[in-house]
């Protein structure tokens, strides 16, 4: 079976596939099992080696995971915050992994980091992701036609809609947890991702909850968080293709005034019901699309299984309900955030006026630089907005194959201040933001762990480049 690659779960993902592959991203089938789970440890046997981890080959060895633990010490701080199940990953499942030496990686340090190649992962690659509207006809048609495949292609992981602790008293109680698994395709597995680490209520054991907290939006970790997403993903399509090379291409939406890359061959059009129709669109289902603002029953996790409709969209400039013109950014307000080399300002959240990271989020004004009032929006988030159906629904907004193209040109931006301010993550503050986004947070929930520390870095770092950009980020 193909590879995919990162990603998470309700508290435990694992691989189906009998062929073990890298995924920088959950719990790999050797290590779902009774005897792993109650040893809480996550070190298999890599194909071709003896010992776990690829130790006889020096790829890596057996070692405690080490997370930073959320106390008194943060700003943010919340006694029930602790009781959320993205909180202290992994080790609410393991505490014990492979801990991968010089440039391998992957949970049993079979595979190379990113930006490394070849079989002792000692080559660099560096792809260019290309402006999506400058591709050839065949290039566009190549990313719709991968990301189609990606739909119909069983990922080599399984979803939980099961709390961890709901996994763990059925171990306790000698049951087989594997019983609280499905199978789903790769596409459905990074939507899945993006819904379980947005924002949606704290489920406490009890079951009562309390407002919900987002480990991937709303903070100075926003940037990083879907960084490590667009890399997961993009290997993901390169591993189902055959395609190594394959870089995801990015969407310049300040070019556009309406979505032009909405048409029947490609992204798709919209019809008088809002579906989303076209070549590639025939009975695509989306899935975590919630019921107005909040899923029927929010105390459990959304059932990938369980279809929530076509996908929607509606690609047109409008009033918002608040009174403002939803329409793309301009190039003068990308302009604008890009002139603030402060990356990020105390609360660190949405409250924050006059940072990078707020403005280009899009809870910031492109004119003063000022916090927006609350349910107004600008840059990135107005064009989910902008479009509509699924991309305006955050936990339901990577359904839509146009997210990934859309997150590739905010990641641009992004790299763009990189490079003109030279800034590495001292950037990011280490106690001062919410939950999971300060600076040596993991991003939740991805296997093996990664930290926002290690994602701050220029684009060469981690194999890709931007064509259009320079090296001083002009």
């Amino acid at each position: 079976m193909r590879n995919m690659s990162t990603v998470l779960v309700g508290y435990i993902i694992l691989v189906t596939a009998s062929v073990m592959i890298l995924v920088e991203g959950q719990f790999p089938k050797a290590c779902v099992n009774m005897e792993s789970l109650k040893r809480r440890e996550c070190c298999p046997v890599p194909p071709g080696f003896k010992e776990p981890c690829g130790e006889d080959g020096s790829r890596g060895d057996c070692g405690e995971i080490i997370v930073r633990k959320w106390s008194a010490t943060y700003d943010h701080f919340n006694t029930k915050h602790v009781l959320d199940d993205r909180h202290n990953w992994p080790r609410g499942v393991f505490e014990r992994s492979c801990k991968c030496r010089a440039n391998y990686a992957g949970y049993d340090c079979s595979k190379c980091k990113y930006g490394y190649h070849g079989k002792e992962c000692n080559q660099r690659k560096v792809l260019v992701r290309k402006n999506f509207a400058n591709l050839s006809p065949e290039e566009q048609d190549k990313y719709m036609m991968y990301i189609n495949m990606s739909r119909f292609e069983e990922s080599d992981y399984l979803l939980t809609t099961a709390f961890y602790q709901d996994i763990k008293e059925t171990m306790n109680n000698g049951s087989d947890p594997i019983l609280l698994f499905t199978n789903v395709s790769v596409h459905e597995f990074f939507v899945w991702l993006h819904y379980y680490t947005t924002n949606r209520n704290t489920v406490l054991p009890d079951r009562t909850q309390m407002p919900f907290m987002d480990f991937a939006h709303r903070g100075q970790g926003f940037l990083t968080w879907h960084r490590l997403y667009l890399l997961a993903w993009e290997r993901a399509l390169q591993d189902l293709s055959g395609d190594e090379d394959y870089a995801i291409p990015f969407w310049d939406w300040t070019a556009s005034e309406k979505c032009e890359i909405c048409s029947d061959k490609l992204l798709g059009n919209v019809s008088s019901s809002g579906d989303v129709a076209g070549k590639y669109f025939g009975n695509w289902l989306t899935i975590c699309y919630p019921s107005g603002s909040i899923f029927t029953d929010s105390t459990k996790l959304c059932d990938p299984r369980v279809k929530t409709g076509n996908l929607k969209r509606s690609p047109v400039q409008r009033r918002h309900a608040n009174g403002f013109n939803v329409a793309f950014p301009t190039r003068r307000e990308v302009s604008f955030a890009l002139r603030f080399e402060t990356y990020d300002l105390p609360p660190f959240s949405t409250e924050s006026s006059c940072s990078f990271r707020n403005l280009l989020e899009g809870y910031a004004n492109t004119t003063s630089g000022y916090r927006l009032a609350p349910g107004f929006s600008a840059v990135h988030n107005i064009v989910h907005l902008a479009l509509g159906g699924a991309m305006a629904s955050v936990p339901a907004a990577s359904n839509d194959p146009i997210f990934l193209l859309h997150h590739c040109f905010v990641d641009q931006i992004f790299e763009k201040w990189l490079r003109k301010f030279e800034k590495d993550a001292s950037a990011l503050s280490a106690t001062e933001a919410p939950i999971g986004h300060n600076r040596g947070d993991v991003i939740v929930p991805m296997f093996p762990v990664y930290t926002h520390e290690e994602l701050f870095s220029e684009s060469f770092s981690f194999g890709y480049d931007f064509e259009g950009v320079d090296k001083d980020g002009m």
